[in-house]
């Protein structure tokens, strides 16, 4: 079998190296930004963690690792392109197919009589300079975006805190957007008497508001209509399951594992809506 030497230099580790801890890095924000974190972190360890189990070569090991984690960024952005969510199952598929398509390569050329080896010195100076950057770059990324998650979602909850009121044995959210309406289904739930409901189990009804625009010409006895606009809101009906109304809620937005926003909110259960 012909063996082949590959990403020889040094230099080119580094930069290879310094490519990939961004992407890595930009993924870290991008997940918890859409209110995920610990699937795709699992999802990205285990990914750079199996060529460790499929090659005995360390050069090998630290470069597909980090090759694989190149992959899988690349891939989970196409799946935020195309309007997709790199969470749950489809991140973890994504991994795999990261690791089917570089290990599939290396099959290929294998069946074909070819063998590649990499250079030593190219792989630990890719994974230092990936070490060096990854960690340090992630964290400040996601604390950015922590801070910014903490301004939205205090807004958030402050204006539904403003629309809300008890119905029967539901609370209902009135005047929500379609854009509310995804934020509050992904990152708000509702904690009451040592129960938490979710609001991605509120029943969702849509209600279009008409507005009309009319012009008054003094040369007019009747104004004259100038525009009319059709305007879609939300109600978001959260059923308590049976349980009595209580006097007060806390309504709580969280981001993975970290609560980013909580306030207590009373209803008016003498005169429900």
């Amino acid at each position: 079998m012909r063996e082949y030497l590959i990403f020889t230099r040094p230099l080119a580790g580094l930069v290879i190296g310094a490519v990939i801890a961004v992407g890595v890095a930009w993924f870290a924000s991008a997940v918890y930004r859409e209110g995920n974190l610990f699937a795709p972190l699992v999802a990205l360890v285990l990914t750079m963690g199996i060529p460790f189990l499929l090659y005995q070569e360390q050069p090998k090991r630290l470069t597909y690792a980090l090759l694989t984690a190149a992959l899988f960024t690349l891939l989970s952005f196409l799946t935020l392109v195309i309007g997709g969510q790199p969470t749950g199952l489809t991140v973890f598929g994504l991994g795999l197919t990261a690791i089917a398509i570089l290990v599939g390569i290396d099959m290929v050329l294998q069946d074909f009589g070819s063998r590649l080896t990499i250079s030593p010195r190219f792989s630990y100076s890719a994974a230092a300079i990936f070490l060096l950057i990854a960690v340090p770059l992630s964290t400040r990324l996601v604390v950015r975006e922590h801070q910014l998650a903490v301004e939205e979602d205090e807004a958030l909850i402050r204006t539904v805190a403003q629309n809300m009121h008890p119905q029967g044995n539901a609370i209902v959210f009135e005047q929500i957007s379609p854009v509310q309406k995804e934020k509050l289904k992904k990152l708000v739930s509702v904690r009451t008497k040592g129960k938490t409901y979710n609001l991605a189990d509120a029943e969702v009804e849509s209600v279009v508001e008409e507005r009309t625009v009319r012009r008054q010409n003094r040369k007019q006895n009747q104004p004259a209509v100038v525009s009319r606009a059709q305007e879609e809101r939300m109600r978001l009906i959260l059923s308590l399951q049976g349980a009595k109304l209580p006097d007060d809620i806390t309504l709580f937005s969280r981001r993975g594992p970290i609560t980013t926003s909580e306030q207590r909110v009373a209803l008016d259960t003498k005169n429900p809506g």
